[in-house]
């Protein structure tokens, strides 16, 4: 079962959903996949160092890959949400 998953994890994933989706554009478009991998790498290092991965580690086995997909799941979840760029 995944931990609850707390108000301040939200922007965190968001932020690394949008970087990983940064990169692919940049890959596509043929830019800067140096530069946008950065960008990806510093949200990534900042998600990661939320504490509840932590808890989610000492939890029963299965808890932290759960926990990680309802996270990703509400991120995703989230930019759905948001209106498209125009």
């Amino acid at each position: 079962m995944p931990l609850p998953l707390p108000d301040d994890l939200l922007p965190l994933h968001v932020a690394v959903v949008q970087a990983d989706r940064g990169m692919t554009e940049a890959r596509l478009a043929g830019g800067d996949v140096d530069a946008a991998r950065d960008v990806y790498v510093q949200a990534a290092l900042a998600l990661r160092a939320h504490p509840i991965w932590e808890q989610a580690r000492t939890a029963a086995e299965p808890c932290y890959a759960q926990t990680w997909q309802a996270s990703l799941d509400r991120a995703k979840a989230a930019l759905a949400e948001q209106p498209a760029a125009a």
